[in-house]
């Protein structure tokens, strides 16, 4: 709504403009002037939108008002009501860019007209200023992309160095800095912004204002495509990683409330120099190729990006013992080898997509090869689906969908308990524990290497041993520890780290409940 100030120091001529806004329902907001003085006082607190004043008054009559006005707001909107139509006064009037100059008695259709014109042109004038400001904000925008495409390539620029300290590097790219500048007691941290749905190519002018002021950091925002944003935080050098995964979090339920848009969050680690912030980059990077294997809607820190090089020998093992049960046309278990299969990928962002649905093509190609009717059309808008699919979930519905063509039923919750295959896998488990009960074992760890789900596996170990597996692993740890206590003069906390307890005071619990008796009275021969 624009607000529009009357002035005039007859009260029933202000009465009767307000009473014509009123009637005809005019948007406007009205408050009213007696003087000019006083309407110079208002407007000093009050910036208005239109003035609406008589020319001759006591003392500061309407054309001085006006001139000391057009100072203060250039852009407003003037209008002059007189009873007096001499030459002098509309010369004035259009030296001082009024856009009317009305005539009392007021004619009630000609004043209309004039206060619809002023709004109009107001409304004209916002317009061409939300234009302005959308391409300033592209032309920002684009210029920080294109320095920070600068700042992050390996092979840019850096500039000149002032001095040895690298942060230097960073200086010719200020304008991408949260306060343009860099302080030896801060540093930084990206935060990546991706959704699935394009968005940051539309969102409105005020959006990145809006996130900037929610931010609880100095920050600078980079939009880098229509599905990626980054943000550029500055920090105390002190700052605990934990609270920039709860800020994901925050940014995530920011962007439903304000977007109604489900973005994901990949959080650097701190950086102060060039090459820093590229090595955080290329990480964030890792992660954006692997988000085929994540839903929509999470935060991921840099922090726990694997660096373990990609070995696919376990994967193209279990490969062949699928295209083995696919030839003997056990179609149940080869679901059930995939679901543990698929867990496995799930579980772990070392893959490339190409090769996942490389695998899902190969078992196609297997069914196909194992059918007795070689229904090509179906291996080819069987390939086409998996190569279209855009994460994990979505891959894992098609390939369900094409046991179910074959005719697979789920494979039974667990095999024969004395079977041969049972007794080869909690053999394999045992194995594992007895050799690295050292590390930090778990049961997904252990379920990842016999390419079994965690709850699968469990069922299994305890309908072959009588014990659940995490209470064997346990038995065995502490085993091994009262072993070490009574053989060994060791440090009971370096015993403890031996036998995968990093936790010294959870180990000596553990241990007591477990024994009845204390590390050190174990030690001290006090046996039961």
């Amino acid at each position: 709504m624009y607000s529009i100030l009357i002035v005039d120091d007859e009260r029933f001529e202000r009465d009767g403009v307000k009473f014509l806004i009123d009637k005809y329902g005019l948007a406007l907001q009205i408050a009213e002037a007696a003087s000019g003085e006083e309407a110079l006082q208002y407007i000093a607190e009050h910036p208005i939108d239109i003035l609406l004043t008589d020319i001759r008054m006591r003392e500061m009559d309407g054309l001085q008002l006006a001139e000391q006005v057009r100072g203060l707001q250039p852009s407003v909107k003037i209008i002059f009501l007189s009873a007096y139509g001499e030459f002098e006064y509309a010369q004035k009037a259009i030296h001082l860019q009024a856009i009317q100059y009305i005539l009392k008695p007021v004619d009630v259709t000609n004043f209309l007209d004039v206060l619809m014109k002023a709004m109009q042109m107001l409304q004209e004038e916002e317009r061409a200023q939300q234009s302005l400001r959308q391409e300033s904000q592209k032309s920002i925008q684009w210029e920080k992309h294109r320095i920070l495409a600068d700042l992050l390539s390996s092979g840019g620029d850096a500039g000149a160095l002032t001095d040895g300290d690298p942060r230097h590097a960073l200086l010719p790219w200020h304008q991408v800095l949260p306060n343009g500048n860099l302080s030896g007691e801060r540093s930084y941290r990206m935060m990546m912004l991706d959704t699935r749905q394009r968005f940051f190519d539309s969102a409105d002018p005020e959006f990145e204002q809006s996130l900037t002021e929610w931010l609880p950091y100095p920050s600078s925002i980079i939009d880098m495509n229509e599905y990626q944003s980054l943000i550029l935080l500055e920090l105390q050098a002190d700052e605990p990683a934990e609270r920039f995964g709860e800020l994901g979090r925050g940014i995530m339920a920011w962007f439903i409330a304000r977007a109604q848009q489900e973005t994901s969050v990949i959080v650097s680690e701190t950086f102060n120099d060039a090459e820093g912030m590229r090595g955080e980059y290329r990480k964030i990077e890792a992660i954006l190729e692997s988000k085929f294997f994540y839903e929509e809607g999470g935060v991921r820190l840099t922090a726990t990006l694997a660096e373990q090089p990609v070995d696919t020998h376990n994967i193209e093992q279990m490969l062949e013992e699928m295209n083995a049960l696919i030839e003997r046309q056990e179609f149940g278990l080869v679901r059930t080898r995939f679901e543990s299969l698929f867990d496995h990928l799930r579980n772990s962002d070392r893959f490339s997509v190409i090769y996942v649905k490389y695998i899902c093509s190969e078992i196609v190609r297997s069914i196909l090869k194992s059918t007795k009717t070689k229904d090509l059309g179906f291996f080819k808008d069987s390939l086409e689906t998996i190569y279209k699919t855009a994460v994990l979930k979505d891959l894992r519905g098609v390939m369900a969908g094409i046991f179910d063509a074959c005719g697979a039923q789920p494979a039974p919750a667990a095999p024969p308990p004395h079977s041969e295959s049972v007794h080869k896998v909690v053999a394999d488990v045992i194995q594992i524990i007895e050799r690295e009960y050292r590390s930090e074992l778990s049961v997904e760890l252990i379920a990842e290497r016999v390419y079994l789900t965690p709850s699968y596996l469990s069922h299994l170990f305890a309908k072959q041993t009588g014990l659940s597996l995490i209470k064997y692993l346990t038995m065995h740890r502490l085993a091994k520890a009262k072993a070490l206590l009574q053989e060994t003069n060791r440090k009971i906390i370096d015993i403890s780290h031996d036998v995968g307890y990093s936790n010294f005071p959870y180990f000596c619990t553990l241990f007591k409940n477990y024994y009845g008796k204390t590390p050190t009275q174990i030690r001290e021969g006090n046996l039961p």
